[in-house]
């Protein structure tokens, strides 16, 4: 609970869970080292970005919470998942700063992957999944937040991107998924088109070119924003401005 209460501040150290090259390649528990290394647990921790024009010293993250609306951990205890900030003099420095950006509820929830798109607004999407599909009757969003915006204040909130329907191949999956429930033939396919992937970029391969290192201007200058409806029929969109007609990329991987 009190990740989860905003104006709480922890004194961070980062923790060296494995390194190949003392520790070798064979696999690991990486769970079971940074439970006995008091590393500090997220519930369901997925994506993170460092804020570009902070020279790497600001890091957001995301804890994605639970696959039901019913869930027993609630807002308070990040039942519905939140966004961290984490503060520190130089991306490798012990003694930085946690709190607790944005809390979430069970509208705002579900938090996957993360792009900024400049220098003062985070996009967060969800991947609720087909059980908090089912319980919340609500399918998947993307939101952007103002980083500099304070989200303890409920008269604060974010501003919905994109508002995610489920395309004809994960409306079948959603179909046999209700049949195999009562027949149990070991059908795994989802129901559900969560957006897995947001990504922002210019396309630069250099070291210049690495998320955070300059200030992301999308539609200018080179800038392009793609989004994934994963699952049934894997499609990558790209976002382009108004008057710019429609353009789709096939998306193979799950």
């Amino acid at each position: 609970m009190d990740l989860h209460t905003y104006g709480n501040q922890f004194r961070t150290n980062w923790v060296l869970v494995h390194d190949t090259a003392t520790d070798g390649t064979a696999p690991f528990d990486a769970n079971g080292i940074a439970k006995t290394r008091h590393a500090t647990p997220f519930k369901r921790p997925e994506n993170a970005q460092f804020r570009p024009g902070r020279q790497f010293k600001e890091f957001f993250f995301d804890a994605t919470g639970d696959t039901d609306a019913a869930t027993q951990a609630g807002s308070d205890h990040g039942g519905f998942g939140a966004i961290f900030k984490l503060s520190q003099s130089n991306p490798s420095a012990n003694g930085g700063t946690l709190t607790l950006f944005f809390r979430g509820d069970v509208d705002h929830t579900a938090f996957d992957n993360v792009a900024f798109w400049d220098k003062n607004h985070v996009v967060f999407v969800e991947d609720r999944g087909d059980g908090l599909h089912t319980s919340h009757n609500a399918y998947d969003s993307a939101w952007l937040f103002d980083v500099r915006d304070d989200y303890s204040n409920p008269s604060n909130q974010p501003l919905r991107l994109l508002a995610l329907g489920r395309d004809t191949s994960a409306t079948i999956d959603s179909a046999i998924s209700a049949l195999d429930a009562i027949s149990d033939n070991g059908f795994q396919n989802e129901g559900d088109n969560e957006i897995t992937g947001i990504h922002i970029s210019d396309g630069n391969p250099g070291t210049q070119g690495i998320l955070g290192a300059q200030n992301p201007h999308p539609f200018q200058g080179g800038w392009r924003v793609f989004y994934t409806q994963q699952h049934g029929d894997n499609v990558t969109w790209e976002i382009l401005p108004t008057g710019s007609g429609p353009s789709w990329l096939p998306n193979d991987g799950d």
